[in-house]
C-alpha cells in the first residue's frame, strides 16, 4: 500500500476487512477507540459512574483514518453523576460508531456502588445495561463477485442486549480499574436463512492503573501517569501508556503510546466557567501512517456542579484538581 493507491482501491481492501468479520465468527477489537479516556474514564468503565461529586456531561466526536474512504467515525455523548448520602452513580451513555458498510449504536443506563473502607480508600462496583443495534449495507460493498451467496442485498439490522460490568478501587491518588465490556457475549445473525453469517459480540477485557502526583502545590502543577490494558482472547494484546501534566485545575498536556499502532499527544483546556475542550492526534508509526491519513478526536465537557444530596467526600477519586 502507498500514497499512490487509488481510492477505490482504499476502499475494496477496507470493505474486505470489514465484511470478513461479519461472514465468520469475528475475534477483532469491536470496541469504539478513544483516546481521552483519562479525563472520562465512565468509557470504558461502569464503576467510574459517578466517581466525582458533580454531574459531569461529554461530547466527543473522533474521526480515525482520513485517507482511507469509510473510515471509523465515532460519536459519544455520556453524563454521570454521584449522590454521596447513599454511595450510588448514576449514568447514561451513547454512541455511534461507523466502518464503512457497518454501523453501530449503543444505549446503556449505568448503576454504581461505593463501598468505603475509611477515608482514603473506596471499591466501587459498577454495571450498564443497554443494547446495541448493529445494521451492515452491503449495498455500499465493493467486491469482486456481486453475486457471491454471503452478499446481502438490502440492509441488515439487527439488536441486542448487552452489558458492561466494572470494577474500581481508589486509595488516596491512585485508581485501578477492571471493566468487562459486551458481557453478555451474544452471537448476532443478519439473516435467518443463512446461519453462517453473523457477528459475534465478543467479551473483552479492559484494565487500568493511574496515579495522580502534585509536584507544586502552589501552582497545582500534577502529572498523572496511566497504563490501560485492553484484552480478548485470539488477537494481540494491546496497551496504551499515558501521561499528562496539569496546570492550575485550567491547563493540560498529555501524549500516550499505543501498542503497535501509533503516538497519541493531546491537550485540555478550561474555555469558561465549568466548560473545557479537548483535542488528540494520533501520529500513526506503522506502515499504515502511508495512507491512513489523519487520527483525531475532539472533546467537550462540561460540569454542572453537585448533585442533590452530594458532599464534600471523595476528594482524593477523579477531579480532585480539575
Amino acid at each position: 500500500m502507498n500514497t499512490l493507491m487509488p481510492s477505490y482501491m482504499k476502499k475494496l481492501l477496507f470493505t474486505g476487512l470489514v465484511i470478513g468479520s461479519f461472514i465468520a465468527p469475528s475475534h477483532a477489537q469491536q470496541l469504539p477507540l478513544y483516546s481521552q479516556y483519562s479525563v472520562n474514564p465512565f468509557l470504558y468503565n461502569p464503576a467510574t459512574t459517578g466517581l466525582t461529586n458533580e454531574t459531569n456531561a461529554f461530547l466527543v466526536h473522533r474521526q480515525q483514518w482520513t485517507g482511507m474512504p469509510g473510515g471509523p467515525v465515532t460519536n459519544a455523548f455520556t453524563v454521570d453523576g454521584f449522590m454521596d448520602n447513599k454511595n450510588i452513580g448514576l449514568g447514561f451513555s451513547v454512541f455511534n460508531d461507523v466502518q464503512d458498510i457497518n454501523e453501530r449504536l449503543g444505549i446503556y443506563t449505568s448503576y454504581s456502588y461505593r463501598l468505603k473502607i475509611n477515608d482514603d480508600m473506596a471499591v466501587r462496583f459498577g454495571l450498564a445495561i443497554g443494547f446495541l443495534d448493529n445494521r451492515i449495507d452491503f449495498s455500499k460493498a465493493i467486491v469482486k463477485d456481486a453475486n457471491d451467496p454471503m452478499m446481502m442485498s438490502q440492509m441488515q439490522r439487527k439488536s441486542a442486549l448487552d452489558a458492561n460490568l466494572g470494577v474500581s478501587f481508589n486509595w488516596k491518588d491512585l485508581r485501578v480499574g477492571i471493566s468487562v465490556p459486551q458481557l453478555i457475549g451474544q452471537r448476532v445473525k443478519f439473516a435467518d436463512y443463512d446461519t453462517r453469517s453473523f457477528y459475534q459480540l465478543n467479551r473483552h477485557y479492559v484494565g487500568s492503573v493511574n496515579y495522580k502526583w502534585v509536584f507544586n502545590e502552589d501552582q497545582q502543577l500534577a502529572l498523572e501517569p496511566m497504563v490501560l490494558v485492553r484484552w480478548l482472547p485470539h488477537t494481540p494484546f494491546q496497551y496504551d501508556i499515558n501521561a499528562a501534566c496539569s496546570w492550575k485545575n485550567m491547563a493540560w498536556l498529555g501524549v500516550c503510546y499505543r501498542s503497535n499502532y501509533a503516538i497519541g499527544i493531546n491537550a485540555r483546556i478550561k474555555l469558561f466557567g465549568n466548560l473545557s475542550a479537548g483535542y488528540a492526534y494520533d501520529i500513526i508509526i506503522t506502515p499504515l501512517k502511508t495512507s491512513a491519513g489523519i487520527s483525531h478526536e475532539f472533546m467537550l465537557g462540561y460540569k454542572f456542579g453537585q448533585m442533590s444530596g452530594a458532599a464534600t467526600g471523595g476528594a482524593h477519586e477523579r477531579g480532585k484538581y480539575d
